[in-house]
Order: C-alpha cells, then structure tokens, then sequence
C-alpha cells in the first residue's frame, strides 16, 4: 500500500526524535543499577511452599514502603497471603487431600482453620486428636501439598457451632463466666491449651512448619465482656511457645473492642464500602505508635481473614 504523506513525514524525523529519549533511558537505567531502586527479588516469595523453603529466620511479619503501602513479608521480602478456609474437622479425612489440591489449584497459597475445643476435648480431661480430628496430619499435608498455614485455635471460634466451639460441660459450673478471666474458665483453658499447643509448636514457621501465624481468639469485639481476657490469652500462647505472627479478627465495627496490644488486628469483611477499614486504621497506627508491632516501622497491612 501507498504510504501517507504523514508516515513519510514521520520516517524521516524518526532518527532526529529517537536520540532525545535516549539520555533519559539510560538515566533511568543508572538510578534502577545505582541503587535508586531496589534490586528486583530472585524469587517470588508468595508462591513459595513449605517444602521449598529450607532456611528459615524472619517469619511472617509487616513492612511499608514508606509511601503507605504497608504489606506482608516473609524471610524480609514482600508477601502476599492468598488465604482460604477448610476445616478438617467438617471434611471426612479420605477428602482432605482432594479438598486441599483444589485450593491449591484455585491460586491459593495458605489455609486457614479453626480448631474446635468441643470436639478435641467432648468431655472434662479426655482429649482426643486422632482420625478425623488429627490436627497435626492435616497440617503436615497442607505442607506437603504447598500450602501455608493460618491456625485459628479459639477457644471460641464461633464457626456457626454450638457455644461457638466452648464444650458445653463448661455450663454444669452456674459460677463460670464464659469468655472472661473467671477462675473456672482459665482454668479450662489451661488445660486444654497444654494439649493443644505441644502439638502446634514442632508446626510452626521456625520449626520447620507451615503455620505462619496463629489467631488469638475470634470476634472478642462482638462479646467484650472483660477487658484483661485478650491479654491473658495472649500470653498464655506465648508462654506455651507460639512464635510466630498473631493476630486478632473481629467485625469492622467491633475491632476497636476486640483487639489486644502486640496483635495484629485484621477484620471480617462481607462487603466492602467507602468507610470500611476506618476502625481498622485506626486500631493498626495506634499499635505502630506505641511500638507494638516489632516486625514494621510504620503502618500494619489492612488485612482481613
């Protein structure tokens, strides 16, 4: 075809045009080389498994680019969290693998679960934690299957079960206080935490393990009933040995009430509008004001579970 008077026009300038953006590429290329930029990672942390990564120092925790993009990081590079629930206490053990390989195929890099104190400890002082409740198995083939872990031990997970997963032998005591620091129920939890930890801890990030972080109850906004109860939950993992990152989820509205000093706060969302993570911010800079969260210098992710 005949070439227009314009692509003429245009051909013949093309070599006067081109070398006035080259001072500029290569001045772009010098800042990117020259340290301006950061140095591209070599690999893709978010779609890292388990069984891929060997050496292991800094789990999970949080940063900001200082231009107020606060993200996750894991081994001190970027990460992002592509979490989705199973709860191996609701699925038959012959179908966990199934059901895992097909979160895996759908993108997601983690599960999430809760684990129900009404089922691993149905009646005072007998435990159990085999078959279809064999928390440890469930984990270890999410592992091996590619996934990380986010443990939601309770006590109460809500998880539209009754009492929210709290055994109901805890209501034969008409002086116990459910979800609160009374004498009966700490002591409940202690006992059942002593069961349950020793089993999370060789499952954990810096054992080896694909348990990335561990949830500090569940929705205590919504119930508020005593204020020294999420601390003394808190460090009653901690003295148990949990390590790696915690965090605490409750509604949008209910954050300001259910979140604990030292916690990452994260939120339930069901949908999202203009003001949804107000309360969320709010919560996470204070946190970072008074030197809560070790692992970020400035603002916590907005995350949600």
């Amino acid at each position: 075809p005949c070439l227009s008077w314009k692509r003429i026009v245009g051909v013949f300038f093309l070599p006067f045009v081109l070398p006035a953006f080259a001072p500029r590429f290569k001045q772009e290329q010098s800042l990117t080389l020259g340290g301006a930029h950061p140095p591209q990672p070599r690999f893709n942390w978010s779609h890292l498994t388990p069984l891929e990564l060997k050496n292991r120092s800094m789990g999970l925790g949080t940063a900001s680019t200082g231009r107020g993009k606060p993200h996750f990081t894991l081994e001190g590079h970027k990460f992002l969290i592509f979490g989705g629930s199973i709860h191996y206490f609701r699925v038959p053990r012959e179908y966990w693998r199934d059901r895992l390989l097909k979160l895996k195929a759908c993108g997601f890099n983690t599960v999430t679960t809760y684990v129900p104190w009404n089922l691993h400890e149905p009646e005072r002082g007998k435990f159990d934690f085999s078959g279809n409740l064999d928390l440890e198995a469930f984990v270890l083939m999410a592992a091996e299957i590619g996934l990380w872990v986010i443990l939601r031990p309770g006590p109460y997970i809500c998880s539209e079960m009754d009492l929210g997963g709290l055994p109901s032998w805890l209501l034969r005591d008409p002086r116990l206080l459910l979800r609160t620091t009374s004498k009966g129920f700490t002591e409940a939890v202690e006992k059942y935490f002593d069961h349950l930890i020793p089993r999370v801890i060789p499952l954990q990030y810096r054992q080896g393990g694909p348990v990335i972080a561990v949830q500090v109850e569940n929705e205590y906004g919504s119930f508020n009933k005593d204020k020294t109860y999420m601390p003394y939950l808190h460090k009653a993992l901690l003295r148990r040995g949990i390590v790696e990152f915690l965090l605490t989820s409750d509604g949008e509205k209910n954050v300001l009430s259910g979140y604990t000093k030292g916690v990452l706060a994260a939120i339930n969302l069901q949908k999202v509008h203009k003001n949804t993570f107000s309360q969320l911010h709010k919560v996470q800079g204070a946190s970072v004001n008074a030197g809560l969260l070790s692992d970020t210098s400035q603002a916590a992710t907005s995350s949600s579970l």
